[in-house]
């Protein structure tokens, strides 16, 4: 279970407001408003899913994201073989971290079993917390990949595959920060 939040609201009105919010973004209300004040009300509401483990690896993923597109602007033949397994241990980074968080709300907030990444991206997919996992389960497989057969791996097409945008990455973040009231 996820941390518990304190709103102050000045109103019945803001109360609703706030308790309608709380349902809508899947926030569960704990017990009772209490009166602190007389023109002052306090709601608790807890989030269904650890934030902070969020906020971390949403952190892990930017900073990924950002070295890739560092080590992306070169030329691929100015690249030195340390920065090509540079690119490929950031590519891992930046899988590892879609999936983790995908995996902790799906099980977390939605009470899911995923068997794969894959899966659990197309279940959350479903559930509308974004319209990417098609391009995602693309990531996670080029970190299957790199993890169990990096022999095949040929730099030169992952370099250009991964130079284009990350879109999908940054839709999927936005939306998990925005549904969680997440602030990097």
């Amino acid at each position: 279970m996820g941390p518990l939040l304190m709103l102050r609201v000045r109103n019945c009105y803001d109360v609703l407001q706030y308790a309608s919010y709380a349902f809508d973004s899947c926030l569960q209300v704990e017990g009772q408003l209490l009166l602190s004040h007389v023109d002052e009300y306090v709601l608790l509401v807890r989030m269904p899913v650890n934030t902070e483990h969020l906020k971390q690896r949403i952190s892990e993923i930017l900073e990924a994201k950002s070295e890739l597109v560092r080590l992306t602007s070169k030329p691929f033949s100015k690249l030195s073989l340390e920065e090509k397994y540079a690119v490929r241990y950031q590519i891992i980074v930046l899988a590892e971290g879609l999936g983790s968080i995908c995996v902790q709300v799906a099980t977390e907030d939605f009470k899911l079993e995923p068997k794969s990444y894959s899966e659990c991206f197309k279940l959350l997919e479903e559930r509308r917390v974004h319209e990417c996992a098609k391009d995602l389960t693309v990531i996670t497989r080029l970190r299957n990949l790199l993890t169990h057969h990096y022999w095949t791996i040929d730099d030169k097409q992952v370099y250009e595959s991964i130079r284009d945008d990350f879109k999908s990455v940054d839709e999927f973040t936005k939306n998990v920060k925005q549904r969680y009231a997440i602030v990097l």
